[in-house]
Order: structure tokens, then sequence, then C-alpha cells
């Protein structure tokens, strides 16, 4: 049994409940950008080691609570795909973490982000199809995920990139999430960092992301799907902003 218990203070818990709330209703509108968001703006005033286990668990309750609406969108093969490449490479990817600085790796990482992402901005997009894009970003998206917790972002950019649609694009992107946050939550179990806290923190952030998925899933459905994409390359240039910030500023401390 767990012993819950929490030793954040006020200052800390009231903005850390307006970070999940915002960050869950762009989760709910695009599927995707929650732990990014998240992690990197939380750990600015709590422990990694405390936020991320609980963010996990946040990801997968979003997902089941995504899940139902979507089911029927899942384009089942490409998430097949992406699965075995994040399977492989995220092992990988948590070996290049212990042996490579961190910091060095996020800011390779979210600068390829942020350039592809700018160019998708600017009208760059597949021409052709290419069978072998799937598998290559599940390998991809495994070793981001393994070095830097960050493998949504190249999976994005390739839904993107072939010009799948908005509904198609967030339900594969609810079902791939779910499957990946699971993974790393067994990760992080066998590391034992699920502690009490974590838990009772958990508990509480639940509340406002229940809350925050519920207003992103309405303006989805409300929007007409003709914003998506261009909402979900801003997110992915802010979250690489955020992300290059964060390595500069431990490269330089």
């Amino acid at each position: 049994m767990f012993d819950l218990q929490l030793s954040l203070s006020l200052w800390q818990l009231i903005p850390a409940l307006a970070i999940i709330l915002g960050a869950a209703i762009l989760r709910g509108y695009s599927g995707f950008g929650f732990s990014s968001l998240t992690v990197t703006s939380l750990a600015l005033f709590m422990s990694p080691k405390m936020v991320v286990p609980a963010i996990f668990m946040l990801e997968i309750a979003a997902s089941i609570h995504l899940l139902p609406s979507v089911f029927r969108q899942i384009d089942r093969t490409l998430l097949g795909q992406l699965m075995v490449g994040t399977l492989i490479c995220t092992p990988i990817g948590a070996w290049l973490l212990a042996h490579l600085p961190e910091a060095h790796t996020r800011l390779m990482i979210c600068l390829m982000v942020l350039v592809i992402a700018i160019l998708l901005l600017l009208g760059f997009e597949q021409k052709r199809p290419n069978p072998r894009l799937p598998l290559t970003t599940g390998f991809v998206s495994g070793l981001a995920n393994g070095a830097a917790a960050i493998g949504g972002l190249p999976v994005v950019l390739m839904m993107l990139y072939t010009g799948m649609s908005a509904i198609a694009t967030r339900a594969t992107l609810v079902a791939f999430f779910a499957f990946t946050d699971i993974y790393a939550l067994l990760w992080t179990g066998h590391q034992d960092l699920i502690t009490g806290e974590v838990v009772t923190l958990g508990m509480l952030f639940l509340i406002p992301m229940v809350i925050g998925i519920s207003v992103g899933s309405y303006l989805f459905k409300r929007s007409g799907k003709k914003s998506f994409r261009n909402l979900a390359l801003v997110l992915l240039i802010s979250v690489s902003v955020i992300g290059l910030a964060r390595s500069a500023y431990q490269l330089l401390v």
C-alpha cells in the first residue's frame, strides 16, 4: 500500500494545477503535447523524479478517457508499425540517455523538430507515399522517447507531413500514447519511482486534467478540424522552443 502524502507548498500546487489544465485542453483538442508541456514546465519548480511518473499516469488516464470516442478512426496499420519501432528503439534511447549528456540529446532532437515543423508550416508536404516512413518514424520515436521523453514529436511531424486527416491523426495519436505511456510507466515502476507522493500528485492532477480534456475535445468537435494542422504545428514549434531553452539553460548553468 502507498502512504499518500504531499510535500508541495501552496505556491507550487496552484500554478501546477493551472499548467495541467491548460496542457489538458491542448491534449483534448490535438491528441498530443500534454507530457512535453507539463514536464518541461513543472520541472522548473518540482522534482522531475516526482513529475514524470505522475504525468505518465495522467497520460494513461487521458488516453482511456479519449479512446472510446476515437476507436473507430484509428489507423491500425500505421499504429502497429509505430509500435514496433518504439518497442525496439526505446531501450536504445535509454542507453543513449545513460551515456550522453541529456541537454545535448534534447537539444539535437528539439532543433530537428523545430526545423521540420517550420518547413511544414510553410507548406512542405509529402508528394508521393513512402511505405518505409512509418516504421522509420517508429524507430526515431523510440530513440527520442528513451533519450529525452519526447517520442511523440517525430510521430506528429510524420502524420502532418503525409497529410493524414485531423480525425485519423488525433485518434491514432491517442492510441499510440496509450501504448507508449504504459510501456514507460512499467519501466518507471521498475526503477522504484512510483511513490506515495507520486500517486497523491497524480490524484490531485486528475481533476483539472479531466476538465481540460473534456474542454479540448469539445473545441475539436466544434472547430470543423480546419485549424487543426496549423495549431498542431504551432504547438510543436512551441514545445521545441521550450525544449531548446531548457537544454541551453542546462548547458550554461
